[in-house]
């Protein structure tokens, strides 16, 4: 069943790569029949609702590994086809980290041994259309991006807890390392997510954010598969505390994953609200700047996994 996720080569070009990725999801076949639609899920909370009406996400269930392959090789998809119309004004060690993390998920699922070659610095496709790129298409599919990495992050998360508390320690190493390379793929698409102008985003982004497009009090604080990672982390909170000191390098690389998450979100958000102004979407409830806030955001997921 999984076999459609063989035919991704590691550091192929995005050509190359998209065409393997699309005919992937063909084979795999996910029908009408595979899955259903979330109606009425109550524990959604209504920030949850919110953020997956305004990007156009409907929650399914049904056979949980062929969605979690659909959802991963979609939102590669995704990445490629966006890096390819409009290109990115990424570095290529920050784009090889991005590809490096979809690697890390496609061995992941098909079992194979955790990649310690790592990332490698690959150049991403440039922009050779005139003018600025579609500020809310990048900031739509950009979330994509992110998100599927969060989904694969959670399920490393879960087995981490069972490799720990089994005193499996190579294995614990390996989701350690697998975790850490996702986290590092999810900071890059954070940028990725913001690569346009300020202009642009005045524009186009912000408009969509605030009554009426977005309903009111909304905010980003309620994606779900994000809440659910913070919520899973929380848990592992004792794990973490009680880890071999075999597992210490491990853990310092996921620590410091996270904590370069932070930067790169607190660094997009400077870029278009800036280091003094309160987030649109969190002006009610806080007199913190958008940036403080991540950076308390910060210190708390960070004291999760090292005291």
């Amino acid at each position: 069943m999984l076999e459609p996720l063989a035919a991704l080569h590691r550091r192929s070009a995005e050509d190359q790569a998209i065409f393997a990725a699309r005919d992937s999801l063909s084979r795999l076949g996910l029908g009408d029949g595979d899955f259903t639609p979330v109606v009425d899920d109550p524990e959604a909370s209504q920030g949850n609702k919110d953020n997956d009406q305004a990007f156009a996400i409907v929650r399914v269930e049904g056979r949980v590994v062929p969605l979690l392959v659909h959802s991963t090789l979609h939102g590669f998809v995704t990445l490629l086809d966006e890096a390819l119309t409009s290109g990115t004004d990424l570095e290529p060690e920050a784009w090889g980290r991005l590809r490096h993390a979809y690697s890390v998920l496609f061995d992941m699922l098909l079992d194979r041994p955790v990649d310690r070659e790592g990332a490698a610095a690959l150049s991403p496709p440039r922009s050779t259309a005139s003018g600025e790129r579609d500020a809310l298409r990048r900031w739509t599919r950009g979330h994509y991006v992110f998100m599927s990495l969060v989904q694969g992050m959670v399920v490393i998360l879960h087995v981490l807890r069972e490799d720990v508390e089994a005193g499996n320690l190579e294995a614990a190493r390996a989701d350690l390392e697998r975790v850490t390379a996702l986290m590092n793929g999810a900071e890059v698409a954070l940028r990725f997510t913001g690569d346009y102008s300020y202009t642009a985003y005045e524009k186009s982004v912000r408009p969509t954010l605030m009554p009426p497009v977005a309903p009111p009090g909304m905010t980003g604080l309620r994606w779900r598969d994000h809440e659910y990672m913070v919520k899973v982390l929380a848990g592992l909170r004792p794990i973490f505390a009680g880890l071999p000191v075999e597992l210490e390098e491990a853990r310092e690389g996921f620590y410091q994953s996270v904590a370069r998450a932070y930067d790169a979100h607190k660094t997009v958000c400077a870029s278009f609200v800036g280091t003094e102004r309160t987030s649109l979407l969190m002006a009610e409830r806080t007199e913190k700047s958008a940036v403080e806030l991540l950076e308390h955001f910060k210190r708390v997921r960070l004291h999760l996994i090292k005291e």
